[in-house]
């Protein structure tokens, strides 16, 4: 049977024709998301996140508009990992209020608003960022070295210096844009 028979048994009610397709893409699923996010614990619950989304989806999914199932499932699975990839980064971001202070100086509560309007500063910025410069930078932070983020991100060393580069740069831009504008002209 079909991929696009199997669907139209699914939407006209047998939900277990569903069992068809999980079937037939999951062991491709699976190794596609584990090349997306390479943490082998992730990826079977991912799978099962991207299944269920599929499944519901399929009631709005059309056969005939030219999308194959396969293509429109990785999408799907593409676009789930890059969000879990993301949150995850976001997560393991380093957190400056977790580095300890020096002895013998305890802040004040202006330098604790201060920091905390720098961290909201960064943290804006950092989200305006293109999504590549955002990943490399962020990664960076968490300590990973230039040639482990290449590795990770598929691409040559020297793109990841440029993205750093050009994400630092970004970055001081868009921080001097939100002091201007919050400091009514002054950084």
């Amino acid at each position: 049977m079909e991929d696009i028979q199997v669907i139209q048994c699914i939407q006209a009610g047998d939900t277990e024709a569903f069992a068809v397709l999980v079937s037939r893409y999951h062991r491709n699923l699976l190794n596609f998301i584990y090349r997306l996010v390479r943490d082998e614990a992730l990826v079977e619950d991912l799978g099962q996140e991207i299944f269920l989304d599929a499944f519901r989806g399929l009631r709005d999914f059309d056969p005939h508009r030219g999308v194959p199932f396969a293509a429109w499932l990785f999408i799907l699975a593409r676009n789930r990992c890059i969000s879990e990839v993301r949150a995850r980064t976001l997560r393991n971001f380093v957190d400056i209020e977790g580095i300890p202070e020096p002895a013998g100086s305890i802040p004040d509560a202006e330098e604790l608003f201060l920091a905390g309007e720098r961290r909201e500063a960064l943290r804006r910025s950092l989200e305006q960022l293109p999504e590549p410069f955002r990943e490399t930078i962020l990664q960076s932070l968490a300590g990973k070295s230039l040639e482990e983020i290449a590795a990770k991100d598929g691409v040559s060393l020297g793109t990841v210096k440029s993205r750093l580069f050009r994400a630092k740069e970004g970055l001081k831009a868009l921080m001097g844009q939100i002091y201007r504008r919050e400091n009514n002209g002054r950084i």
